[in-house]
């Protein structure tokens, strides 16, 4: 099973990719700088993509620290937490990608 990130691929990540590589990422409660470094991920990129996780319910908002530098910054403030449905989504987009590595090979 292709237990690694997407970002490890040298071509272009459509957006699932990047779903799937924000929320294996947040496996755990993670911190965005976290997740934008790991997640190989642009600021401009994450912050579509967590509003549209956690209008799915893929991904849930862990804990907020009150030392932002700035209100509008995530960066430094936000702690993200992939949900159960979000782990499950991410095996099966795994599942996906293995048989179609599959079928090309």
């Amino acid at each position: 099973m292709a237990k690694g990130l997407f970002a490890d691929t040298i071509e272009r990540r459509d957006k699932v990719q990047i779903f799937a590589d924000i929320l294996r990422v947040s496996a755990r409660p993670t911190k965005v700088t976290r997740i934008l470094r790991l997640a190989n991920v642009q600021y401009n990129t994450f912050q579509e993509c967590i509003e549209q996780l956690c209008e799915a319910g893929l991904l849930e908002m862990a804990a907020v620290t009150q030392r932002a530098r700035s209100s509008r910054d995530k960066r430094t403030s936000y702690t993200f937490r992939a949900t159960d449905r979000g782990q499950r989504w991410c095996k099966m987009v795994d599942d996906i990608y293995e048989a179609l590595q599959e079928t090309t090979q």
